[in-house]
Parts: C-alpha cells; structure tokens; sequence
C-alpha cells in the first residue's frame, strides 16, 4: 500500500473530464452519464444479481459488495431496463441513483498504483472509470474505462518529486499514449484533461471527431467535440487486493458481469481485475498507438465520406440490435427488400431502344 505521501499524489493527478454537453435531457448526441461510484448499483433494490443458467435466477435483490465478493464470471448484475433498447430510462435511473442532472454533473475516478513484476523500476498510477451505461454502437449495461501515468522510476515517494514519463488514454480494446511534455496532451497543471467520446466513453485527447478502424480503435466513429462541460474527479483508492468480504471495496473481486448478459459486444463488461492493464499494466502501454485518426473539420467532400462510413456502421449496430430483440420484422424487412430489389433487375433491360421517337411509352426499367 502506499505511504499519506501518494495521497497526494492522487489528487495532484487526478483527471479533468471534458463531457460532451447535452442540448435537452435524454439528448443521446451529447453525454449522458458521468464516472461515478460503483456504490450508484451496490444495496440498490432496482438492481438484481442473477448467475447464469437455468433461465439466470436471480439470487440475490439490491446485491451489496459483500455479496459481490469473490463471485466467479458465472453471475452477473442485471440493471433495470434493456440494453438493446434503452430508451431514455438509464439516463433517468443514473441521474436519481446519483442525485445529479445534465447541470450538476460530478464525477468519481478510481486510483490504482499498478506494477508489474518483469518491469520493477516502473510503475503505473491508473485512474478507472466506472460508467453506468454504454450508449454506442455496441450498447450495454456498466463500462469500465481509464486512463494511466506511467513513472519511470520504482519508489511512489520519488514519483511525488518528478514527471510522469507518459500517458495512456483507454480506447475500446486498445489505446493511445503520449508523452508528458506533448503538445498533444491538455493538461491543467499536472491534471490530464481526459475528452470522452459521447456515448462509448472511450478517452481522447482533445475535442474532435475520431474513426475507428478495427476492435483496438472501435470500429465506427467517436465524438468528444464540444461544447462540453468541465467536471473535476473526487478520487478513491483501490487496493492491489481485496482478502476481507466486510470491506467496502470487496466487490473489486467480482469476477462476473457489470451489466446484463447479452451476446457477443453487447455483454456486461468485466471488471477492474479482470483488465490486461491491471495484471500487466506497463505491457498494456507500450502497445499503445501513438495517435488516432482525426477527421478534419472544414473538408465537404470528407465530411460526406466519413458521414457516410459512421451512418453505416451505426446502421449495421441498429440491424444487428433489431436481428436479436424482434428477428420476424428484420426478416420481413430484408424479404421487402430483396423482392424489390429482384423486380427492378427483372425489368431491367439492357439492350438498346429506339431513338425515335423521343417521347414514347417504355416499360419500367428502359
């Protein structure tokens, strides 16, 4: 554990969170949610905790850290509400879990010193991000992002007297890092300012469209432009390990689901523990992209490309969504579309016509 000198560490670095402003409430284009504690779903009676098989019964109502201790990826917490379909509801349950709104917007990080054992004159301070829902492409219940600092040296108390070397900002199944000194990097003294995508709560480095090409990036398009709202971070610090069921932070040992169980992109995720950046945390950053692909605001005929790659990909999530909560009217619908389709190649013809006369009855298809 570390000595009352890395508590003030922690708050020295201590993330700024840019939100993405919302116009309304339930405004899906802007931030909905905010980091906070994971106590917003723990001896909550709205929140229900179910181990998989048998129809997934529910084992135990408004589940308390205690309950959560040690439980293997066999359970999962099941929040109210649908996740293929959400609706406004999860922004309402956050916002009365939380007593907050779109105006009193707070935030909660949780602090981690991280080593790995191959690498000992090293180590990372990590900064998660609990998020409540994930209102993206691939919709579910709870998120865990973050970002890491990493030191280059192994004391915590001579980290206290120098600079991180760089950081690494959490994106989808991969990342991106920076160095300290990097004009890429907003800082307001030694607080990074951290710009999360609206919605998928992948972090950036500045206000931007971003596109993601592949699983490490997202495969589809991020938004943190603004305006957006300035939220500074209350910090709580995380142990390496949790061997008491009676503390309050037992449920770091929760191997299971923060989020109902859904197939594929849309489950649950894990959480903390479960992260290649907490048991290999400096391997987890030097894999990291030393940039993301910004899209250049200004270009007409770009701006028509990219709207048109992130409209497709959000159409193929919306299809995909709709193929597993109502499989008949998808069915139908492609059936529509192919007989329509197969009609107008039937009447297609590709031979020549007559010139003469310009005006005259052709059939549907000439």
């Amino acid at each position: 554990m570390p000595g009352a000198g890395a508590g003030r560490g922690l708050s020295e670095y201590a993330p700024i969170v840019m939100l993405k402003a919302q116009q309304e409430a339930c405004d899906s284009k802007g931030e909905q949610y905010a980091p906070s504690s994971v106590d917003i779903v723990l001896d909550n009676p709205d929140v229900v905790l179910r181990q998989v098989g048998n129809n997934d019964p529910v084992i135990k109502i408004a589940p308390s850290a205690f309950d959560l201790f040690g439980l293997s990826e066999g359970f999962y917490l099941d929040y109210p509400g649908g996740a293929l379909a959400p609706g406004c509801i999860y922004e309402k349950d956050f916002d009365r879990y939380s007593e907050t709104g779109p105006g009193d917007r707070r935030a909660l990080v949780y602090a981690h010193i991280a080593r790995q054992d191959d690498r000992p004159d090293e180590f990372v301070l990590q900064y998660w991000f609990y998020w409540y829902f994930n209102d993206w492409n691939n919709k579910h219940e709870g998120d865990w992002e973050g970002i890491q600092l990493l030191f280059d040296t192994a004391s915590v108390e001579e980290a206290l007297t120098t600079e991180p070397v760089s950081v690494g900002y959490a994106q989808h199944e991969g990342g991106e890092h920076a160095d300290w000194d990097s004009d890429k990097l907003e800082r307001d003294g030694d607080r990074p300012v951290v710009y999360p995508s609206a919605g998928s709560h992948a972090s950036y480095y500045g206000s931007a469209l971003y596109l993601g090409r592949s699983a490490s990036e997202g495969f589809g398009c991020d938004t943190t432009d603004g305006p957006s709202d300035r939220v500074g971070a209350d910090v709580v610090l995380l142990p390496t390990n949790v061997e008491d069921p009676d503390d309050p932070l037992a449920w770091l040992t929760f191997g299971g689901r923060w989020g109902e169980r859904q197939s594929g992109a849309f489950n649950g995720p894990t959480g903390p523990l479960d992260k290649e950046r907490w048991t290999n945390p400096i391997d987890w950053h030097d894999e990291l992209r030393s940039d993301g692909v910004v899209v250049p605001a200004g270009d007409t005929q770009g701006d028509v490309i990219v709207n048109s790659f992130c409209n497709v990909v959000e159409w193929g999530s919306a299809t995909l969504i709709t193929l597993k909560t109502t499989p008949l009217r998808l069915v139908i619908v492609l059936g529509l579309v192919f007989f329509a389709i197969r009609w107008l190649v039937r009447r297609t013809v590709w031979g020549r016509v007559p010139a003469r006369p310009l005006v005259m009855r052709r059939r549907a298809g000439c």
